[in-house]
């Protein structure tokens, strides 16, 4: 057949095409910086699954609609589309290994659950290539049809460990009933009846003792039938697959307030264990006449609200007793202290940088209870020289602190009743400032590998968030270049408004600050 008349070619070039185009449409959009390879490497991805699922289709969907059209052409163009997975598939993982990772150097930093999804992807990759070098006429020749056919049904295996990928690092899969992840296994869904057809009429010509109904086919729809059905009944937002399932539901339950009890495996969560229905209460007398840039000594005591005995054991919340961050009322200052405890409560000396309101915020857990958060203003000098926060959401995600570039990726828009309930991830990504090389040497500070505070400009609500990541690394362990955080409303659900966002990190023992504005709708 003439080149210019054959299928593939034309689908070959339309993917080639396809790939630039999203690199400069990526590159004209997304300001410089690290989050335009993360966009460009997410739209790779997506591509690809999107070819792999219309390969996959191809089979029973043909077998299944006698009447569809072109049925030829269709089965001639399926080898092109599996050149495409492969070449996006491709893409996708120089991007994410080579640009995001680091390379090689790069794995020693990763936890189990990533090795496992680059493991399972790059043995997907591995099937692709092969079926991509023997998608050609002669190769089918050399190979002979039936060997070639045979090489080609491992196309499912790169299939599945596709998925397990996708379900171990996606953004989008942190919570399995929300839209996305619903449209991903409604497509699986109409796969597998089409599949399921298909196979019920192999074993029919092997086996004509079988049942005539589909019995295949009538165990996926059943399989399928449960699984939706499970996932759209009240409270089913549980299906999520990553680490942080225990924290989500306990935030459904803190806003439903229906003195549900909570599961005995909530136990070991670190802040979350003991009884919520505890109540305290904090004096705090801080000195008179308070000048800016003069050490201040800040003093409170912690009382049980339904005794008015004072309170002396806390547990260690990331390798602290009490947790005090300070801002000033424009939110341009931020610092996170911790007073130690004495025998008339706690203390800490600190100053104040100018003149002004300040808001203190304080993070405890009492013995018995759940971590308790309080908070306090304080007038520091010319209260009267105080302004309010007039920052607004940034437009540019990727900034620079020092010698550090720092990216936010989030979800646009960011949803407080998403939030509230875990639905949305903050990922950081922290990068040299000057080489753009991906900082993998982030060492633990207070027992993580960042620290997330977000305090809204107007209302001055405040959240105090940690990585997803709930272990605590060894004292001389590595990590970045990316840290996940997952806000929730643990105490009632996350107000919409304008926020400011304070992350906490530690490349090198080189603690520093990186700031940003977002809105939450």
């Amino acid at each position: 057949m003439p080149l210019f008349k054959n299928i593939r070619f034309y689908i070959l070039i339309f993917s080639f095409s396809l790939s630039l185009f999203f690199y400069f449409w990526v590159g004209r959009t997304i300001p410089d910086g690290s989050l335009r390879p993360i966009r460009l490497g997410e739209f790779y991805a997506l591509t690809a699954a999107v070819y792999l699922y219309v390969v996959l289709l191809i089979g029973p969907a043909v077998y299944s609609f006698k009447f569809l059209p072109w049925r030829g052409q269709i089965f001639k163009a399926r080898r092109a589309l599996g050149i495409s997975v492969f070449y996006f598939g491709l893409l996708h993982a120089y991007i994410e290994f080579f640009q995001q990772l680091g390379g090689f150097s790069g794995l020693g930093f990763l936890d189990n659950k990533y090795l496992l999804a680059i493991t399972l992807s790059s043995s997907a990759l591995f099937i692709l290539s092969l079926m991509a070098a023997t998608s050609f006429d002669f190769m089918v020749r050399k190979l002979t049809f039936t060997k070639w056919k045979i090489l080609h049904r491992f196309v499912y295996l790169a299939a599945i460990f596709i998925l397990i990928h996708a379900l171990l690092l996606g953004t989008h899969f942190t919570d399995l009933s929300t839209l996305i992840p619903q449209i991903f296994f409604g497509a699986i869904a109409v796969l597998l009846i089409l599949e399921a057809n298909r196979f019920d009429a192999f074993l029919a010509g092997k086996f004509v003792n079988l049942p005539k109904f589909g019995l295949t086919l009538t165990v996926v729809i059943v399989a399928i039938t449960t699984y939706f059905v499970y996932s759209f009944l009240p409270n089913s937002g549980n299906l999520s697959l990553n680490i942080h399932a225990q924290h989500i539901l306990l935030a459904q339950q803190a806003q439903n307030q229906n003195g549900q009890q909570l599961p005995a495996n909530l136990a070991n969560i670190p802040g979350l264990q003991g009884d919520r229905t505890k109540r305290y209460t904090v004096s705090f007398n801080p000195p008179q006449n308070i000048k800016p840039n003069v050490d201040t000594t800040l003093n409170f005591q912690v009382f049980d609200a339904s005794s008015g005995n004072p309170v002396e054991f806390y547990n260690v919340v990331w390798e602290k007793v009490v947790h005090m961050i300070v801002v000033d009322s424009q939110l341009t200052y931020f610092t996170h202290i911790h007073p130690t405890q004495d025998s008339n409560g706690f203390s800490i000396a600190t100053q104040f940088p100018k003149d002004g309101v300040y808001h203190i915020y304080l993070d405890f857990q009492p013995k018995g209870a759940i971590e308790q958060q309080f908070a306090f203003i304080l007038n520091v000098g010319n209260v009267q020289a105080a302004n309010a926060s007039s920052f607004q959401p940034d437009t540019n995600f990727v900034k620079t602190f020092g010698n550090y570039e720092v990216t936010l990726a989030a979800p646009n828009p960011l949803k407080a009743e998403q939030l509230s309930v875990g639905q949305q991830t903050l990922t950081f990504t922290i990068r040299d400032a000057v080489t753009k090389q991906p900082i993998t040497t982030l060492k633990p500070y207070l027992a993580a590998f960042g620290h997330l505070v977000a305090i809204n400009r107007d209302t001055f609500d405040y959240l105090h968030v940690h990585p997803t990541n709930l272990t605590a690394p060894q004292p001389d362990a590595n990590g970045g270049p990316s840290v996940d955080f997952i806000p929730l409303g643990l105490y009632g659900p996350i107000k919409a408004g304008i926020y400011r966002v304070f992350a906490q990190f530690n490349p090198d023992g080189k603690l520093f600050v990186a700031d940003f504005t977002v809105k939450v709708e």
